[in-house]
């Protein structure tokens, strides 16, 4: 009997490599930069167009896998990067870093979308936690150990990313915020070390436990709930993330309430943060500010209201450093007309479930929150996992989101509508 070797035509090889290649282009988004940073420290230097290499190849792969037979993400494609060219021809510079910045979202939420298995997101998640404590652990315990394989640091001076002058002796090989100054916020007992696991830096670390322990408020059919939101807790605490602990408690919040709230709201929310920030910065008198939460909302309104009306609208050829504003940050690189349309398209967009509509809510608000503080919204390591969450989650049938709940709980599912979309 003779055997026939059967073809596999590349669609058909594409979808079957679907949900493996998701779990590693996922975990690669995660953990790239630590790569990066141990090759640095013992092998060889490591320069900014290796981790814009890394990123790009990370983006490629996620539209391999996104893309299909719909036109939408095809049409979005083609708005956005004409909006881009647009702006591009009016300002006298070329910024792949401003596409970049709108690509990872468009890439990883498509990617979710065309892949919205709930259990794949649940296994990504875990994983993704895990190697994140993994290495948290490794860095809290073993110092000394952890900055020989891993001098932060010097990477980050590598990539350009720090200038050497901003070197401190107080941090040692970690990045500038590795070590509190002052008092821990959370736990103090644990001491100045602040976590950064495999993202370098604790503020990411942080802004990643508020992702899982969202993901874990929203699966209520998922195993290992409590221990993937235990594992988002423990993020945020080793880090000492007061931004992660305060948005996990605001989102928390609006997941509870949001159930009723017009979509419309949530659309205007952001403009709304935009205007009184604004208000703020041209009224106020005090132009000092300290790393408390007043503080930065001080520094925020500081920063938008130095913004020239050419840089609102996305058309300065001027590049201020505007990190610490999320705000400032997206409206110098795309512009307040940019920034309507896809955060209206974020929030517009349908869900198959009323509970995945409640997620979205509370993505948002975790979204506007961060805005305040910092540009890491568009950072792939932490980026990635959220979007494709948030597309998985959006792109989800009910049947599909209700398959682990017993008949009673799935038989009080309500189907999103008109009503409880707002």
């Amino acid at each position: 009997m003779s055997l026939r070797r059967t073809r596999v035509a590349p669609p058909q090889l594409r979808e079957r490599l679907r949900p493996a290649a998701t779990i590693a282009i996922l975990l690669g988004a995660l953990t790239f930069n630590a790569g990066l940073c141990f090759v640095n420290t013992g092998l060889f230097g490591v320069t900014d167009t290796m981790v814009m290499a890394m990123e790009g190849l990370l983006l490629a792969l996620a539209f391999t896998f996104a893309l299909g037979r719909s036109v939408s993400i095809y049409l979005v494609l083609a708005v956005f990067l004409t909006y881009a060219a647009f702006l591009m021809a009016l300002r006298p510079m070329i910024d792949p870093k401003a596409v970049r910045d709108i690509l990872i979202p468009v890439a990883f939420y498509a990617l979710g979308r065309r892949l919205p298995d709930l259990e794949l997101a649940d296994r990504a998640v875990f994983w993704s936690a895990a190697i994140v404590l993994g290495m948290g652990c490794f860095e809290y315990f073993a110092l000394d150990v952890f900055t020989s394989y891993f001098n932060v640091i010097k990477y980050y001076v590598a990539r350009g990313t720090v200038a050497p002058s901003e070197l401190s002796d107080q941090t040692g090989a970690l990045f500038a915020s590795g070590m509190r100054p002052d008092a821990r916020a959370l736990l103090p007992f644990l001491g100045p070390h602040r976590v950064s696991s495999v993202f370098l830096e604790p503020v990411s670390a942080g802004n990643f436990g508020a992702i899982v322990y969202l993901w874990a408020l929203y699966r209520k059919g998922m195993k290992r709930r409590v221990l993937i939101g235990l594992m988002g807790i423990a993020c945020i605490v080793l880090a000492d993330a007061r931004f992660g602990a305060y948005v996990s408690l605001a989102a928390t919040a609006v997941y509870l309430v949001s159930g009723k709230a017009p979509r419309a709201a949530f659309v205007a929310a952001p403009f709304l943060i935009l205007s009184v920030l604004a208000l703020y910065g041209l009224t106020t008198a005090e132009k000092v500010w300290s790393n408390d939460i007043g503080g930065r909302m001080l520094w925020t309104a500081m920063l938008l209201t130095s913004l020239s009306p050419e840089a609102v609208f996305g058309l300065s050829p001027d590049k201020p450093f505007l990190s610490d504003s999320g705000y400032a940050y997206t409206l110098n690189n795309i512009g307040l007309v940019g920034f309507a349309g896809l955060w209206a398209l974020f929030i517009l967009l349908p869900q198959g479930t009323h509970r995945a509509w409640r997620y979205k809510a509370a993505a948002a608000t975790y979204i506007m929150l961060l805005l305040l503080i910092s540009d890491s919204v568009y950072t792939i390591k932490t980026a990635a996992l959220f979007w494709f969450l948030l597309g998985a989650s959006d792109a989800a049938p009910a049947e599909t989101a209700a398959r682990r709940l017993s008949p009673r709980q799935a038989g009080a599912r309500e189907p999103i509508g008109a009503a409880a979309a707002g």
